[in-house]
């Protein structure tokens, strides 16, 4: 079965000025489950479907925005800014 997956988004706040002031705007519906722990010392990242989608579209706004080198994004647990944090993905433009 194939499975197709529309992403939509606005890159006018891809700034380029390599500030910390720099930002991405994602909306989540609060369903959305995102968690880190380790397996044998390696970081894992699990999350029900609509968290894992989430993560995706988050990628994919990374990969084809503007944001320059160092700009990073921290990514906490469920997507809630008053969880801990369990991820932090950065844009390297030179890599």
């Amino acid at each position: 079965m194939k499975k197709s997956h529309l992403v939509e988004f606005s890159d006018d706040l891809a700034k380029v000025t390599g500030t910390k002031h720099d930002s991405i705007f994602i909306s989540c519906a609060g369903d959305e489950k995102l968690n880190r722990s380790e397996v044998n010392g390696v970081p894992f990242i699990s999350g029900n479907s609509d968290g894992l989608v989430k993560l995706g579209e988050l990628l994919i706004q990374l990969g084809l925005s503007d944001y320059g080198s160092g700009f990073h994004l921290h990514i906490h647990k469920d997507f809630d800014s008053d969880k801990d944090e369990v991820l932090i993905i950065g844009v390297d433009r030179f890599a």
